[in-house]
């Protein structure tokens, strides 16, 4: 598990497997009803351990969000390229003061003898946050690093109608965060088998 203080699952503060504390009540909520409807799944083996695999949902680095969100950017999109062209150039991009708003829908498929039941257990996660004094470090196509700045992070994790957390954290010092999105690619999580 990623411990960095800036990935989603520490700034909405699930629970760790490994921790001894006792989890949030809206935690607790959302794994009684997860309990009651996999309860009529006939699992082959012994039933893994969904809350666990819940919360890798959320191993998401927040820099790596906001550089899926800052790519679209036409000035970005500029740098970008010309660093392409010069690959050992060092290229610092400084972004105005903005807000960057999301939603996304982080899903476990259940799947039993390969294959899936008809229920995904989805998720709606909105996040907001706002920016302020962002350097950006890019060489080779690549942006590298965030050499300064800080932000403000409001969000929501919903399951169904069940809101299991909602945190509003700032301001964040961003200053020296390595940025991994645009280098690796994205994984897709393993299905509960």
């Amino acid at each position: 598990m990623n411990n960095s203080p800036l990935n989603l699952r520490t700034l909405f503060s699930f629970p760790d497997p490994a921790a001894t504390a006792a989890p949030s009540n809206e935690w607790q909520k959302f794994q009684s009803r997860l309990g009651r409807e996999i309860k009529t799944i006939k699992w082959p083996a012994a039933m893994p351990d969904l809350a666990s695999k819940v919360g890798e949902l959320f191993n998401v680095e927040l820099p790596d969000l906001l550089v899926s969100s800052w790519k679209k950017a036409r000035d970005l999109q500029e740098a970008l390229e010309e660093s392409r062209k010069s690959p050992e150039e060092v290229i610092v991009l400084d972004l105005a003061e903005h807000e960057i708003t999301n939603e996304y829908h982080p899903s476990i498929e259940i799947r039993i003898g390969g294959l899936p039941l008809p229920k995904k257990i989805e998720f709606k996660v909105q996040i907001v946050t706002a920016l302020k004094g962002i350097n950006l470090k890019i060489q080779a196509g690549t942006i590298t690093e965030i050499q300064a700045g800080s932000c403000d992070f409001e969000g929501k994790i919903k399951y169904e109608d069940l809101t299991i957390a909602e945190k509003k954290v700032g301001p964040l010092k961003l200053l020296g965060v390595g940025v991994s999105t645009i280098t690796k690619q994205k994984q897709e999580p393993d299905p509960v088998k």
